[in-house]
């Protein structure tokens, strides 16, 4: 009977570590490649906007000035199609209004110039919520004890709401006439918010000469996790400029973690499941903990960017390389009693409640240009990539907790736009879309073949999923 229940956890908790998403670095347009965002840039793009990507462009912010606003007004659609069972697609539709950046500049004269820069940037990593259900009469039990079709009713639930927010302050300066260094240091506040339910019931099919309720076979899983992380990184930029050519690189530090505190909340329960001739299951298991310890991972990144100007315009390209991270636990569940009574076995199940993290590395790459419409009318118009990291073959046991990520496709990204520029201030505005797809998005559920084998969860498979992502970004930098 240990094994029964070890099986039983480990083959719940599959359908949940084989999913992956909001696994891309470059969503947000605050990355190498964004280059309508103000400051966007690894290599100096001739623009007005404050700089802070990479800190030793800096340098060339000779006045100070301020963005008072950055904000997006974001749409945003993920459909899985047949993500519980055919025919029982999961939806996600958000809309949003986001304060995204307060950045400014000060530019210190003297006989060593030097500029400072800082920013207070928001991303919403993530808000997936999801439901589905399917109620209906047909064959799920054995017909050697429930014979005919069977009351059957299946409930799935999943929402995932991920945002970061960072203070970043940095400091840039001329080493010669063609070279500029910088430094900076980015603080970062992550907050997430991951809840899964999934509840499947069958009627057993009684005789005529029973009496009293028949029993209802059932499995319910719930679980809620949720955390901040508090860490810092660093970045050191280089930055080359002759004529008409800008070249820049930045490496960025590992995530160092400061605070950061998380708690969980799971119940897991199987009534009436018959799993072999003499094997009737029964199980309780709960848990709710308080203060754990939390533990999130950014990896080392190396960004390279060249720009080169022509007569009305500029041409860019960036790329970014992301270091591999292995499998780790964002949340470790205490040693504490998960299974309820008297199992026979010293297992008490609390690996399987483990949060967790697994990135394949992974290189981005962009391409932008500028072009003068008119002397105070500039446009722009860039094109990137968002790879996704996600690689369940990292994990080493796929049957013990719960992956962090609900996104397991590819996006792309182009942004398009003008900026206005006056004496006093610059206005920017332009659009954001987004495009990604995948045909290998693993099911979590599969309400259309429930059986005791399956612990009436069905057998999960891959299924297609896609997304698509609009915004509107505008942005006010005041010249002081």
């Amino acid at each position: 009977m240990s094994k029964i229940l070890i099986t039983f956890l480990c083959a719940v908790l599959f359908v949940q570590t084989a999913k992956a998403q909001d696994a891309n670095y470059w969503s947000s347009g605050y990355n190498p490649a964004g280059y309508l965002t103000p400051g966007a840039v690894v290599a100096f793009n001739r623009d007005s906007g404050v700089m802070f990507l990479n800190p030793a462009l800096l340098s060339h912010n000779t006045k100070s000035s301020a963005s008072i606003s950055g904000t997006v007004y974001q749409y945003g659609d993920i459909k899985i199609k047949n993500g519980a069972g055919t025919g029982y697609d999961l939806n996600s539709t958000s809309a949003s209004i986001i304060p995204q950046m307060v950045s400014a500049v000060i530019a210190i004269k003297g006989n060593h110039p030097f500029t400072l820069g800082y920013a207070l940037t928001h991303t919403p990593v993530m808000s997936f919520q999801a439901t589905q259900q399917r109620d209906a009469t047909f064959n799920v039990l054995n017909d050697s004890y429930s014979p005919g079709p069977e009351v059957y009713l299946g409930q799935y639930k999943n929402i995932n709401t991920t945002n970061e927010t960072s203070g970043i302050i940095s400091g840039g300066f001329k080493i010669s006439n063609d070279f500029s260094f910088g430094l900076s240091a980015e603080g970062d506040l992550r907050k997430q918010s991951y809840n899964t339910d999934i509840s499947s019931r069958a009627l057993y099919n009684s005789s005529s000469d029973e009496e009293g309720l028949p029993p209802i076979a059932t499995t319910l899983e719930s679980y809620l996790a949720s955390y901040y992380n508090v860490g810092i990184r660093f970045k050191a930029g280089l930055a080359y400029d002759a004529d008409r050519s800008h070249v820049g690189i930045t490496v960025s530090s590992p995530l160092l973690h400061i605070a950061g505190s998380a708690s969980l909340l799971s119940d897991q329960q199987v009534s009436d499941l018959i799993i072999g001739p003499k094997d009737t299951l029964n199980l309780l298991a709960n848990t709710r903990q308080q203060s754990l310890k939390v533990k999130y991972k950014m990896p080392l990144s190396t960004a390279f960017g060249y720009a080169y100007d022509f007569d009305k315009g500029q041409i860019y390209f960036a790329a970014e390389y992301f270091t591999k991270v292995n499998e780790y636990d964002i949340i470790t569940p205490r040693n504490a009693t998960f299974i309820k009574g008297e199992p026979p076995s010293d297992y008490n199940g609390t690996e399987v409640l483990q949060f967790e993290d697994a990135r394949k590395s992974i290189l981005n790459y962009g391409i932008g240009a500028s072009y003068m419409i008119k002397p105070e009318v500039t446009g722009f118009i860039s094109l990137h990539t968002d790879y996704n990291y996600a690689d369940n073959s990292l994990y080493k046991d796929v049957g013990n907790g719960y992956t962090s990520n609900t996104a397991y496709y590819n996006i792309y990204h182009c942004q398009i736009g003008a900026n206005i520029k006056k004496r006093k201030f610059n206005f920017r505005a332009g659009l954001l879309l987004s495009y990604g797809t995948t045909d290998k998005y693993m099911q979590t559920v599969n309400f259309s073949n429930p059986n005791e084998g399956n612990t009436l969860l069905g057998d999960p498979g891959n299924t297609k999923a896609s997304y698509f992502g609009a915004g509107l970004l505008l942005s006010y930098i005041h010249n002081l």
